[in-house]
């Protein structure tokens, strides 16, 4: 709003019109992402806690367009990444705001194995056993961009209020994801969303389980909606029995309702356990807690009401229930691939390289031998496409995450920075068990917060001590 903006705007709205009205219509489109997309660039680049925010919301929103036009046509995953980059360089030249201004997050346990990870996946570029780099390099990128939003969450969240903001946020949106999921299974999928799923082919028919179509929302597949939802709705959980004000206490709960009912209609089976094994990971570090008991025992009577209620005939219960069925079709598939693909896991210590499974593997690399085989299990695919050796250090990873958010849970003494840091433990636990049968980490949005919440957990024990700190200097002085 300016003098000289504001006849610009005037005289980009007249041409806009113009070609319009000449059936150009893609260039009116063009003219406004440019202006929309330099001002998320000025936000990234000088007022990086917006932008963190916007990217936040790009990782959730960046497939619907796509979505909408019926087709995959728009690479906005990569224009995501871009903004990542940016919001980066942002983070280095904005000064910072808060009042925690400590280093060291590489020195932090999993700040060590996540760079021994990145370390490794540059070191695939010279696996002998895959020709050509473009699949590499696409896991690449994804595993370089999760690494730079580690860094950008530690520093972006400096401040206790700013901690606070961001669990509103992720709960809100994911309250969002799930409410819209519940719509396409209570309505039905939009028309433009159906001629998505049958642009691809296969597509319908690995939707179609049941009876009915599983739901995705948003998000890129029914997995990930899945998981997301799934493994929210523990985050929600675990917050309402902790909020002491009733009417915030029901919000919550139905909250986390709705997400389950979300996770419920994505149909993926492996996200019916993220519920109970971050609940039963809660009980088990708060067992003291009245709470903690009482909600162990509401869980599992209502685990028990959806497992052995007498109605055989709602697709959705069905589905769920089919993932405790040790004769499913399906789930025995995928033992007998396991064991048959084994051989060749143990032979090849640094993999087959990188995108060389699944569908990706059998369209850049068909003459593979891994190409098109469905690995299903995130364990596997690590497995076989960086060998034994990246199957190591990536669970080592995962036990890396599992034991610092332990160890700083016992050595917060804070019970609201205490209460956030089990939150994000006992929510990212049952992530990374559900990646036995399923690829749960890696896709957005849930891998924009998977990875924030590894640094944030280095940034509440310093708000911790910080506290600590200024408590001790105002006894000295009295």
């Amino acid at each position: 709003m300016s003098p000289w903006g504001i006849p610009i705007l005037l005289l980009i709205a007249i041409a806009g019109g113009y070609f319009g009205a000449k059936d150009l219509f893609f260039v009116p489109l063009a003219f406004g992402a440019l202006l929309i997309g330099l001002v998320v660039l000025y936000y990234c680049l000088f007022k990086p806690l917006v932008g963190f925010y916007i990217v936040n919301i790009a990782g959730i929103f960046v497939f619907y367009p796509n979505h909408l036009l019926g087709r995959d046509l728009l690479p906005l995953s990569t224009a995501l990444e871009i903004l990542i980059l940016f919001l980066f360089l942002g983070t280095f030249i904005s000064k910072r705001s808060g009042d925690i201004n400590k280093t060291g997050l590489f020195k932090t346990v999993v700040g060590i194995m996540l760079m021994l990870n990145m370390i490794y996946i540059t070191i695939e570029v010279f696996n002998p056993n895959v020709i050509g780099i473009s699949t590499w390099f696409g896991a690449f990128k994804r595993t370089l961009v999760f690494m730079l939003l580690f860094v950008i969450a530690y520093r972006v969240i400096d401040t206790i209020d700013k901690m606070r903001f961001f669990v509103k946020f992720w709960v809100l949106c994911s309250f969002i994801v799930a409410i819209y999921g519940c719509f396409q299974q209570w309505f039905g999928y939009l028309p433009m969303e159906l001629n998505y799923i049958l642009s691809t082919p296969g597509t319908f028919e690995l939707l179609f389980q049941g009876g009915q179509l599983r739901k995705f929302s948003f998000l890129s597949d029914v997995v990930s909606f899945g998981v997301l939802a799934g493994s929210m709705a523990v985050f929600t959980i675990i917050l309402a029995i902790n909020t002491p004000n009733s009417a915030r206490k029901y919000v919550l709960f139905f909250f986390a309702l709705i997400m389950m009912l979300g996770m419920a209609y994505s149909g993926t089976r492996t996200t019916t356990i993220i519920v109970p094994v971050g609940l039963i990971l809660y009980g088990f570090i708060t067992i003291q807690n009245k709470a903690t008991l009482i909600t162990l025992f509401v869980g599992v009577m209502f685990a028990m009401g959806v497992l052995f209620v007498p109605i055989y005939s709602n697709p959705t219960l069905n589905r769920v229930r089919s993932t405790f069925d040790s004769k499913d079709e399906s789930l025995n598939l995928r033992d007998i691939n396991r064991h048959y693909i084994q051989p060749y896991l143990y032979q090849h210590p640094i993999g087959g390289g990188l995108g060389t499974t699944n569908s990706l593997g059998l369209y850049q690399h068909p003459y593979h031998p891994l190409a098109g085989f469905p690995t299903d299990s995130g364990l596997l695919k690590v497995g076989l496409e960086l060998g034994w050796v990246g199957l190591i250090i990536w669970m080592l990873f995962q036990l890396s995450i599992f034991y610092q958010g332990i160890y700083y849970y016992f050595k917060i003494r804070n019970k609201e920075l205490r209460l956030y840091m089990v939150m994000i433990l006992c929510t990212l636990f049952p992530i990374i068990v559900a990646q036995y049968s399923q690829e749960t980490v890696g896709q957005f949005p849930g891998g924009i917060f998977f990875f924030c919440c590894l640094s944030l957990m280095k940034r509440l024990l310093e708000f911790d001590e910080s506290r600590v700190l200024k408590a001790d200097g105002q006894l000295k002085m009295l």
